[in-house]
């Protein structure tokens, strides 16, 4: 499995696949040539049989004179002859051709509706082209259908033939291909070899190892800067990667422990309903905690694996804002906060992430906007992108906290045991929803405003 999913397979592979475009697509042409001439030689010579009887036929519109032409079709069609003739009327008088000799029809005992094409008809069977002319009706004589059929069985062996030559000579052109190849892709990735048995070399519980990158070719010396940059970006994501489960443990240990500590104080004595009624309630706040966390956390997965926002409308911002103010009114009331909306614009967005990641701003202006004052929610537009600011005065956030404040269960103020809703994964969350419509987030603080914000692209489309 490892050696089919080498660079010198995936080369030859690529020899391969052009070579099978280049070869299909001159044995398509070449066999398309062929067919339509087959097609044209059985159609001329067609026309030229109704070249011939057309006028003859056309002229004998009485009974008596279809006789002659009755004797003429016999004489043109002997019974192993290359050529059939049938007419078709409503008036058996004027018929040739039983249905019964079912020459030149099809399937169905019927002549093609087109004026020319190919069936098939005998035992053993025979390829037939049939072409079909209309004779109006003359005196005596109603309109006919008179049909001509000709033996192509051997026009169309000689081209299935061609097709079968075509396809064995194009297979083994390409196996051809891509085994030379694979020979030219695995003498000229030695270096790459090399490369890989040293990266294979590098220890796996020492991050801080890179692949030596002198005396290389040049273009494996890219590749080989290449992956030492992926080592340091997959050294800092581990790094990353172990500081949040430490913090997601850190999160789930305070209510997992209250729920314990509860539980087992409630079994040591008899308790009666309505402690255990407090003690369930209590639980049940716990898990909301913890059901929370694990709702958020699945939600950035989804995000940090691509997901994109889906159910896209055209709306008014304004109008989004507003209703999302409204709903955390309560919330602004009990901090006495006021709400400012200001602007607007019109854009393809997924409602419900823009009234959480709203929500998530607005949320974090009750707890650390001063009290009597007002949070203003700014919307305005750029070229490509909206912005969505939410500004309210506060204490100035200090310069080596900005960088993290839109990192998981981080909190500018180090608490860690804070109850309810907020548990550090809003900001975010508000990333995580501008990303997947296309935007970012932005941070500014001075003179006593602190300002946090996302952008969204306009014309965003549908995941």
């Amino acid at each position: 499995m490892m050696r089919r999913n080498s660079i010198a397979w995936r080369m030859a592979a690529m020899f391969a696949v052009t070579a099978a475009i280049v070869f299909s697509g001159v044995a398509y042409f070449s066999y398309n040539v062929l067919s339509n001439s087959v097609r044209n030689q059985v159609r001329a010579e067609l026309a030229f049989h109704h070249s011939i009887l057309l006028p003859f036929i056309s002229e004998r519109d009485t009974p008596t004179e279809w006789d002659a032409v009755r004797k003429k079709l016999d004489g043109m069609a002997p019974e192993v002859g290359r050529v059939r003739y049938w007419i078709q009327c409503d008036d058996p008088t004027y018929r040739y051709g039983g249905l019964a000799e079912r020459d030149g029809l099809d399937v169905y005992g019927k002549v093609p509706i087109n004026d020319f094409g190919f069936t098939k008809d005998g035992n053993p069977p025979k390829i037939w082209g049939v072409m079909v002319r209309s004779i109006p009706a003359s005196a005596d004589r109603p309109p006919l259908e008179f049909a001509v059929a000709l033996d192509a069985t051997d026009y169309v062996h000689t081209k299935e033939k061609f097709q079968r030559v075509m396809q064995i000579t194009s297979t083994l052109g390409i196996l051809l291909v891509a085994a030379f190849g694979y020979w030219i892709a695995k003498l000229g990735l030695g270096p790459v070899r090399k490369l890989g048995e040293q990266a294979n070399a590098l220890p796996p519980k020492d991050p801080r190892k890179r692949l030596n990158i002198e005396n290389l070719p040049t273009e494996i010396r890219e590749l080989a800067v290449s992956f030492n940059n992926a080592l340091e970006r997959r050294e800092a994501a581990w790094r990353q990667l172990e500081g949040f489960n430490a913090d997601t443990a850190h999160e789930l240990r305070t209510p997992l422990t209250n729920l314990i500590g509860q539980t087992q104080v409630a079994l040591a004595n008899p308790r009666s309903v309505d402690e255990m009624r407090d003690l369930l309630a209590s639980n049940l706040e716990e898990l909301d905690r913890m059901s929370n966390i694990v709702n958020d956390m699945l939600f950035l997965s989804r995000a940090d694996n691509g997901s994109r926002a889906a159910d896209l409308d055209e709306v008014s911002l304004n109008m989004e804002a507003y209703k999302t103010a409204e709903y955390l009114e309560h919330l602004f009331l009990d901090a006495r906060l006021t709400v400012r909306i200001v602007g607007d614009a019109h854009a393809r967005v997924d409602r419900r992430l823009f009234h959480r990641a709203l929500a998530n701003l607005l949320s974090n202006c009750t707890q650390y906007a001063d009290p009597d004052s007002e949070v203003v929610v700014l919307i305005d537009t750029t070229t490509e992108h909206v912005r969505i600011s939410v500004s309210n005065e506060g204490k100035q956030i200090p310069l080596d906290q900005k960088p993290r404040l839109f990192e998981r269960f981080y909190r500018g103020d180090g608490a860690r045991t804070s109850s309810g809703l907020h548990h550090g994964l809003g900001l975010s969350i508000v990333r995580a929803i501008a990303n997947m419509h296309d935007g970012d987030v932005f941070l500014k603080s001075a003179n006593g405003i602190n300002t946090f914000g996302f952008t969204l692209c306009r014309d965003i489309r549908q995941a």
